[in-house]
Order: C-alpha cells, then structure tokens, then sequence
C-alpha cells in the first residue's frame, strides 16, 4: 500500500512540476507567424530606440506603452490579440527561439547591408587641440 501511495505522490509530484504553459490551444484569431516576426523585429527596433533616447525607466515605460500601442494599430492587431499570439507561440519553445532567430537574422542582414553603403569621407579632415581627428560620414 505503502508502494502505490508513493508512486501516486510521485506522478502527482512530477506532474505539478511541468509550466503549465505547454497545454496552451492554437487562438482562433492567431497572428501569423510571418506577420508576428515582423511586429516583434518591429518592436524590438522600437525598444532599441526608446531605450537609447530615455535613460529614466518611468519616461522609457510610458513611451514604450504608446508607440507599442501605434506599432500594433499599423498591424491592425490588438493588444489582446497579440497577447494570446505571444502566449501561444511562446508555450512552443522550439517555435519561438525559431522565430526570434528569425528576426536576429534578418536584423544582421539589415545591418550588413547599411555598412556598405557607409563611406568615410577621409578628405575633410579637421585637427582640434586634443589632437584627434574627425572623418564626415556619407551615407548613400
């Protein structure tokens, strides 16, 4: 008897201990997954921006609440919506790290792409006192 209780405290015990997260059904109204790597690319631009523009989190929290909101309207997506999507996409680990290395990829190709059409500008050159030079940048 002894044997059957621990086994059933066992199974129960390891049964508890899962995320809960994994039993999470498909939305009816799931934003795509292409349409969802381009909102989270988008986001993450826009967190980079707002992150490097207000150094007080309080400023940085409120902005990020209004141009989220704005980024979502362009995509015809609600908060709600987009809410599940997340919950959804996110019960599914190997799909998520897919779709985020997704968004890293073509995030590097982005900035591949800006690099060669930077030029340095070497002859405007100007000394200052402390002795270090500035090149102009042109960007094409």
């Amino acid at each position: 008897m002894n044997k059957i209780i621990i086994c059933c405290s066992f199974f129960f015990l390891f049964g508890a201990c899962s995320d809960g997260m994994s039993g999470i059904s498909k939305p009816k109204d799931l934003i795509p997954r292409d349409t969802m790597v381009m909102i989270l690319k988008d986001m993450s631009l826009l967190e980079s921006h707002i992150q490097a523009k207000y150094i007080h989190v309080s400023r940085f929290q409120e902005t990020m609440k209004r141009s989220g909101k704005k980024l979502l309207d362009g995509y015809h997506v609600s908060h709600d919506r987009f809410d599940r999507s997340m919950d959804y996409y996110g019960s599914r680990q190997e799909e998520m790290q897919s779709i985020y290395t997704e968004i890293l990829d073509s995030l590097n190709s982005e900035a591949i792409t800006v690099g060669k059409n930077v030029k340095l500008d070497t002859s405007n050159f100007t000394l200052q006192q402390s002795g270090i030079s500035a090149k102009r940048v042109i960007v094409q």
